[in-house]
């Protein structure tokens, strides 16, 4: 049988196992499979496992693709404070909304009994022994993948070694200490590494290279996360560990994707627009769809009215100067700021903004009566003369507008995508799923006859955005494969592992950011250059946003040069849901959670971006004031021009981030059925509980 189609299968058939139950050990795994018939031969085995990978879709482990970028990456950098929500959704940490947790929550053992009853039925006798080694490697593999999700929400966790029932007596006992969960996860994979062996379950399975990706992974995280928050963990032992299986991968992918566009980040960007990953330079694992069997919306969603994701001036000004320099330094030549427009925001910026974000650009519809739905299929470039919305263009501003239509080419054939037509990947102008353009960018209406592609901040993500996928604006019909382990996460887990050992210096540097860097077309890190001035808006440990609440590890003082490592990551990274993961291991939720979004400056008349005589009817907010006092408030566009105002300060409305939020709320039905287990700090106070 065909993978895909196995492996299509084979998630329908998990749902059984698992959609139904969120709880806590299961008696017994809900599949047409049974230990009679499920373990007779080798091929039992791999039909019994297949049903774990729809882990990689789950959307407790928030660095998962499920179905859209709306999802599961969403809520990952959404809560870590990267991005924000355009229609009237707030992040539950920063603004305490976080509700009592009674069921579910993430705390689910079905996959680890599931995979416990195939690990007990290797020595039946039916496999040969580098056959019972492979089974259990896979077995481990997943094991710890889900224990790493496990650990990470929250802290210490029964760690099940065999199969248990209700008569066993780990099925009422405490959680196993985090340390010794850590240690097991790394065991397991450590494990799978070295006896994995090769055989053929398949395309894109789980192999040695997945399991190094996913300990590189954990290492880094859990080391980081003992660190700084004073864990009793070797952590110097996980962060040396992570150098070396980084440094395996890395010598065995030494080539980064530079995609089939002529653009700098062309790479960066097709990771997640290209058909078909196989054997695309540094993806070590991915998840395959296929047309007609096993499809996404990731392309289609961001074409549409129910794409709600937005990006905050903060996350904007994160974003490196094509010469390696941040905005604020004075050097850099950033050209943006108070009174300039998006044009001068994003000019000789760092390319993967473009890949991220949707670039401003304005253009004329050649049809006269334009409705934004149905009319408006064909376009040409604005010209000096031309009046649009009240405003007469000069030359200046008509060869302004086709700047990024020059530079990531022009949607000149506007259809869907598909049997329909459409090549290509990020062209502008964007249109909707049916082929109705939108003739600037951002589309900062409330005019609901063009509600497609519409944003809050006038910051459009856009990082699954293609024009040869096929579009429906309902349904999933996108075939672009994602990736779930490439060598990019593992270039920038060597670099920081490398920092926080002392080891960093020019040559890491070189062999993994400056490697990222230079698919991009940004000038090299030069590490001897970055000092105390380097970033004047760097995280020093004083950021008034900060809250004693938020402050149990202490605001510490963020090296200028960690400070730069962090940064490449959050921006290689960007919008594949690391965010929460990250802030929190760094001990750094409250800068990052607590900072009051906004967007962009804008004149309340007489602007290119509005539909509606070019006219921006919300209220503005002084970002300067924001960044000088940690909040402002709203006012009324009768200033004339400012930053867009999204939202009130968390420390005005909720509060801002807590301690207590670091990890995740025990489930109180499992503590009522196990008086054994204990609640996470913080929590029983939270929500009134008694000890």
């Amino acid at each position: 049988m065909n993978n895909k189609i196995f492996a299509a299968a084979a998630l329908a058939a998990t749902l059984t196992l698992t959609g139904c139950n969120d709880d806590f050990l299961e008696k017994t795994p809900k599949t047409d499979l049974t230990e009679v018939n499920a373990f007779l031969e080798y091929d039992n085995f791999k039909a019994f496992m297949y049903p774990c990978y729809a882990m990689f879709t789950d959307t407790n482990i928030r660095t998962n693709f499920n179905t859209c970028v709306v999802n599961s990456q969403f809520y990952g950098d959404f809560y870590g404070g990267l991005v924000t929500s355009r229609d009237n959704s707030k992040n539950q940490y920063a603004y305490r909304t976080v509700t009592q947790t009674t069921t579910g929550n993430g705390w689910n053992f079905d996959y680890i009994r599931r995979i416990n009853i195939m690990l007990s039925h290797l020595d039946d006798g039916v496999l040969k022994e580098s056959e019972a080694k492979h089974w259990r490697s896979v077995g481990y593999f997943f094991k710890a993948w889900w224990y790493m999700e496990l650990i990470d929400r929250f802290g210490d966790v029964p760690w099940i070694e065999n199969v248990i029932n209700e008569e066993s007596p780990e099925t009422y006992g405490p959680r196993t200490p985090r340390k010794e969960v850590a240690q097991k996860i790394v065991e397991c994979l450590e494990y799978a590494i070295n006896n994995i062996g090769d055989f053929n379950d398949g395309d894109n399975t789980i192999s040695a290279d997945a399991a190094r990706a996913a300990l590189s992974r954990f290492l880094l995280r859990e080391g980081t996360w003992a660190k700084y928050h004073g864990l009793d963990e070797p952590y110097e032992e996980y962060l040396n560990k992570c150098l070396t299986v980084s440094q395996e991968l890395m010598a065995k992918y030494p080539t980064l994707y530079n995609g089939t566009e002529n653009t700098p980040a062309s790479g960066y960007g097709e990771m997640w627009t290209t058909e078909d990953l196989t054997n695309v330079p540094g993806v070590i694992f991915f998840k395959q769809y296929v047309d007609g069997i096993l499809m996404n919306r990731g392309n289609d969603y961001e074409h549409i009215a129910a794409h709600h994701e937005d990006v905050p001036q903060y996350t904007v000004d994160m974003f490196l100067m094509k010469n390696g320099l941040p905005i604020a330094n004075p050097n850099s030549g950033y050209k943006g700021g108070k009174g300039k427009d998006m044009w001068d925001t994003f000019a000789d910026r760092d390319p993967r903004l473009y890949q991220n974000i949707q670039p401003p650009y304005v253009v004329v519809p050649n049809s006269g009566n334009v409705d934004g739905v149905n009319l408006f299929k064909s376009w040409r470039y604005a010209k000096a003369g031309d009046v649009i919305e009240g405003h007469t263009v000069t030359a200046e501003e008509a060869a302004k507008y086709r700047t990024y239509m020059d530079y990531l080419g022009a949607n000149t054939q506007c259809l869907r995508g598909g049997t329909f037509g459409g090549t290509g990947m990020k062209r502008v102008p964007g249109q909707n799923w049916g082929a109705s353009l939108t003739k600037n960018s951002p589309n900062l209406t409330d005019n609901s006859t063009t509600a497609y592609m519409r944003c809050r901040t006038g910051y459009y993500t856009w990082k699954h955005y293609d024009m040869w996928e096929f579009s429906t604006g309902s349904s999933s019909y996108c075939t672009a494969d994602k990736p779930i382990f490439k060598i990019e996460e593992v270039l920038l887990n060597y670099a920081e592992a490398a920092w926080e050992l002392g080891r960093f210096d020019q040559s890491v540097a070189d062999k993994t950011i400056n490697k990222l860097r230079d698919r991009s077309g940004v000038a090299h890190m030069v590490v001897a250059d970055i000092n105390e001035n380097f970033d004047p808006n760097r995280d020093k440990g004083d950021a008034p946003w900060w809250t004693g609440n938020g402050g149990k590890f202490g605001n510490y003082n963020v090296d200028p040069v960690l400070w730069e490592i962090r940064r490449e990551r959050q921006i290689e990274l960007f919008g594949e849901g690391f965010a929460f993961y990250d802030v929190r291991r760094w001990a750094k939720a409250a800068y990052y959670v607590n900072r009051q979004p906004c967007g962009m400056w804008i004149t309340a008349t007489d602007n290119p971006y509005g539909t509606k005589g070019s006219k921006y009817s919300g209220s503005f907010v002084d970002y300067d004031e924001i960044q000088r006092a940690g909040k402002a408030v709203g006012e009324n566009n009768s200033a004339g021009s400012g930053w867009i105002y999204t939202y009130a300060s968390p420390l005005n409305d909720g509060g801002g981030w807590i301690d207590t939020y670091y990890l995740m709320m025990v489930p109180t039905n499992q503590i009522a059925l196990n008086p054994e287990l204990t609640q996470n700090p913080g929590y029983n106070e939270l929500f009134g509980f008694g000890k």
